[in-house]
């Protein structure tokens, strides 16, 4: 979260110099040149029929100009930068999802293989029939596979024999070796 809020300063404090820039050197440079071009010609105020404006008049259009930018730069690139935020969420999220084998990326039953020590075992991921289906879940503490039934998967709080929780929302691991290099081998799904 810290690197998150470390990003944003760093990218309001780019757009605010981007800001302060875009007045010096922008469009909202060259139209207070222009002004000041204009104010420094009388006659151009004569032909007009407009009066010459004062030193204080174009001192007050450059900082209300300059400020204008400086300060509203940002508001008209917040969505930029909240879109950016977001993105960097959820790469690291996507990132530590990425590691491992996880039930809800398998389909139907099969077996779960670890690379580490060859252990291997029947699994189910998830399947439905008619009017029924079956999830897999695993326990956290010995790393037991177990298939729940439809009425299983309502109770809240799901304990293996051991006392250790049932969950299906984390990454897969060996039961032997507690080693997550693991792969699936489907053998049907329905």
């Amino acid at each position: 979260m810290l690197e998150i809020i470390d990003l944003i300063q760093i990218e309001i404090a780019g757009y605010l110099t981007l800001g302060i820039l875009l007045t010096i050197f922008g469009p909202a440079g060259k139209a207070i040149s222009d002004k000041l071009k204009i104010a420094s010609n009388p006659l151009s105020y004569a032909i007009n029929d407009q009066q010459t404006p004062s030193k204080y008049e174009i001192l007050f259009l450059r900082i209300f100009l300059t400020l204008g930018m400086i300060f509203l730069w940002p508001i008209f690139i917040w969505d930029t930068m909240n879109k950016r935020r977001l993105q960097v969420a959820f790469e690291r999220e996507y990132a530590k999802k990425s590691v491992g084998l996880w039930f809800d990326r398998m389909g139907g039953a099969g077996s779960i293989h670890c690379r580490d020590c060859q252990h291997s075992e029947k699994v189910t991921s998830f399947i439905h029939g008619d009017n029924s289906s079956q999830s897999g879940v695993q326990c956290q503490s010995c790393g037991k596979f177990t298939t729940l039934n439809d009425e299983d998967q309502c109770k809240e709080s799901l304990i293996c024999n051991c006392g250790g929780k049932l969950h299906r929302e984390k990454v897969i691991f060996c039961p032997q070796c507690k080693s997550k290099n693991v792969r699936y081998a489907m053998k049907f799904i329905s």
